[in-house]
């Protein structure tokens, strides 16, 4: 009989019960940073656009809705966040 060598780590069930939520919590999160970088991009390139570009593309400078922008400083959010 032949024996089948693995170099795979034997892991439990406690590891693979920490590992999972995390790496689903992680792709989670990466994959709304990286909706929200190309949103963003999309967003900077049409505020770019003359409105004869947006009219050959079709589209209405008031559907383009850039929303409101807020600057906030990091201290005062974490010191507001600690204060819950």
């Amino acid at each position: 009989m032949s024996e089948t060598l693995s170099n795979t780590p034997e892991t439990n069930s406690l590891a693979r019960e920490l590992a999972e939520p995390l790496t689903s919590k992680a792709a989670f999160y990466f994959s709304l940073a990286r909706r929200h970088v190309r949103r963003a991009r999309t967003k900077k390139i049409l505020r770019k656009l003359s409105d004869e570009q947006l009219k050959d593309a079709g589209i209405d400078r008031s559907q383009i809705h850039s929303g409101p922008e807020f600057e906030v400083d990091t201290r005062l959010l974490s010191t507001l966040m600690s204060l819950r």
